[in-house]
């Protein structure tokens, strides 16, 4: 399989994006960099690479490794992952955050969803995805551009309000 463009959408080309973390050459330096590089695996079936960059504690862990590789590395023959946009990105420490959108389709359906993306920098020095705030595009308040972290916090707080 080729790659060209990055599936990320930053606008590179994938060998010199998210091509080295996926190949083990390199980690992703900053939660935005693991954040568009596990889109990237996501829409290239490396079910690997996105287990591997699961945080200890996160709660997907708890699944055998095999099931778990096999499921995410499946997702990419019934979804077409066709957009991501990072609305902004921030570290503190040994945890960061990423606010993104990603427009995502299966058999036509509308998948797309908001996200406040949670990371943490394990003692190996790796960022890893903790944990995940999301919100389906359907419900979002605003458009994407306009997303921000209390938008998002409010919006899962009246889904979940609503059960």
């Amino acid at each position: 399989m080729t790659v060209r463009d990055c599936p990320c959408r930053s606008g590179a080309r994938y060998a010199a994006c998210c091509g080295p973390y996926h190949r083990g050459d390199a980690k992703p330096p900053t939660p935005e960099a693991l954040m568009r590089s596990r889109f990237s695996a996501f829409a290239l079936g490396l079910g690997a690479y996105l287990v591997d960059t699961l945080a200890e504690t996160h709660e997907d862990r708890t699944l055998p490794r095999d099931v778990l590789v096999r499921e995410l590395s499946r997702m990419k023959e019934r979804q077409r992952f066709l957009d991501l946009r990072v609305v902004s990105s921030a570290e503190d420490g040994d945890h960061g955050e990423v606010l993104f959108f990603a427009k995502i389709f299966e058999r036509g359906r509308d998948l797309s969803f908001a996200e406040l993306s949670s990371f943490v920098r394990e003692p190996d020095g790796a960022w890893r995805y903790a944990s995940g705030v999301l919100v389906p595009g359907s419900e979002l308040p605003c458009a994407p551009a306009a997303l921000t972290r209390e938008v998002i916090l409010d919006a899962a707080a009246q889904r979940s309000e609503r059960g």
